[in-house]
């Protein structure tokens, strides 16, 4: 009995194989295929994104001028504070070491300064003192010159002259000494009044950072934290500069999305494009938004990680105060591509045949390959721009692949026969 099955298995497995060869040549069977009809109708290409909400309007809370500046004290993040309520409190260990440093060094500038003009005036004055008498002796030279050749020797009128010449001499060159000494004397006051004007500037400086330690909230509001390119906030410890954005005070009337595209499903992102947003929390609800600006490069949103994705801003088309706030993580999905009065099929209906794209068209009770051309698609579909009309029934699977598995189960059928003979 077992035989005799397994001669039978044989020979339909060979009867299949013959009818297969029959199969590849003409049209393909619609037993047992799962099809559908094509019409016109919209088109749809988007994309999914995650971000979170922002304020448009906020007023920004920053490190103030000064020194780089480590954060003591930080409000929470989402908290609601008061104006002049301490919102950033900085670490004064540095301040008030750069206050001692500069009352350290204007002290000394000083006292420089002080000893620069008490030996500088001391020296002036030895001068003019030597210029008076270098001046008192140039009179006298001038009036006991001995000229009269009659009662002095030739001798002593030419020891007289030079005396004379002497001390005019002397006279110019202390008259000379003096005025250079005048000229050092100030460019040397001028060095120790910047040298005093220097560390009284560093002093300011750190009394001024000293005084500004203590950043207080300038009104009423919500406090939120700036977040980085990678969504972190600032953190106690954290080494902040001056300028730098620590947070903001936002005004909750008007809202953002601020959301991130990866970068692989970014093709034709442009601002203008409409946009559904819903917000984490609130399931079945979603509003309305379009895209406003769209970042030129693409970027990482972790560090040393390959993938890259392009931000994008979403204008809200209405904000509710009684529940959105910033910071909270929305997504959005994008519509890039949006066309009416089109034939979209499923993309898993179009297949390649001999470097062709092919569908499988219903013919009566067989399916034709059909050549088409492609346009616009998705992830999910095609639009097919020559090749089908609306009402075109196609298979969802290549007719083939039928009797491709027949032709298997049937070899198996024979290879058990032939084991059991």
């Amino acid at each position: 009995m077992k035989r005799v099955t397994g001669i039978s298995l044989g020979v339909l497995g060979v009867g299949l194989l013959a009818g297969g060869s029959r199969l590849a040549l003409g049209p393909f069977r619609a037993d047992r295929v799962a099809t559908i009809t094509v019409g016109r109708g919209g088109f749809l290409r988007q994309v999914t994104a995650q971000g979170w909400l922002r304020a448009v309007k906020a007023t920004p809370i920053v490190v103030p001028p000064g020194r780089p500046q480590k954060v003591a004290f930080l409000a929470r993040d989402g908290a609601p504070v008061k104006a002049g309520e301490a919102v950033v409190l900085f670490d004064p260990y540095d301040a008030e070491k750069a206050a001692a440093d500069g009352k350290a060094d204007l002290r000394a500038a000083q006292s420089r300064k002080q000893k620069s003009q008490a030996e500088l005036g001391k020296a002036e004055l030895g001068l003019k003192a030597d210029r008076t008498m270098a001046a008192d002796d140039v009179d006298r030279a001038q009036s006991f010159v001995l000229e009269d050749e009659t009662v002095f020797s030739r001798y002593e009128i030419i020891e007289s002259s030079l005396d004379k010449t002497l001390a005019q001499s002397r006279a110019e060159a202390i008259t000379g000494k003096l005025q250079a000494s005048s000229r050092v004397s100030a460019a040397e006051l001028a060095l120790r009044r910047i040298e005093a004007g220097k560390a009284e500037l560093t002093l300011k400086q750190a009394e001024k950072t000293l005084n500004s330690l203590r950043v207080e909230a300038p009104h009423d509001g919500l406090l939120i934290l700036t977040r980085n390119w990678r969504a972190e906030t600032a953190q106690v410890g954290d080494t902040m500069w001056a300028g730098q954005k620590v947070a903001e005070i936002p005004d909750l009337k008007s809202l953002e999305a601020r959301v991130h595209v990866l970068e692989a499903d970014a093709a034709g992102l442009a601002a203008g494009q409409k946009a559904t947003v819903s917000i984490e929390g609130r399931p079945g609800e979603s509003f309305g938004a379009t895209v406003s600006r769209v970042e030129p490069m693409a970027k990482p949103r972790e560090r040393e990680s390959p993938v890259k994705y392009f931000e994008a801003i979403l204008s809200l088309d209405r904000t509710e105060s009684a529940f959105m706030r910033p910071g909270q993580k929305v997504t959005a999905e994008i519509r890039l591509e949006e066309v009416e009065d089109v034939i979209a099929i499923p993309r898993g209906a179009v297949f390649e045949k001999d470097g062709r794209r092919v569908v499988f068209k219903r013919n009566g009770a067989r399916f034709e390959p059909v050549e088409v051309t492609v346009g616009r698609h998705s992830l999910s579909r095609v639009v097919i721009e020559k090749g089908l009309a609306a009402g075109d029934s196609i298979a969802l699977r290549d007719p083939s692949l039928g009797a491709s598995r027949i032709f298997g189960s049937a070899d198996k059928a024979v290879s058990s026969g032939e084991a059991r003979r």
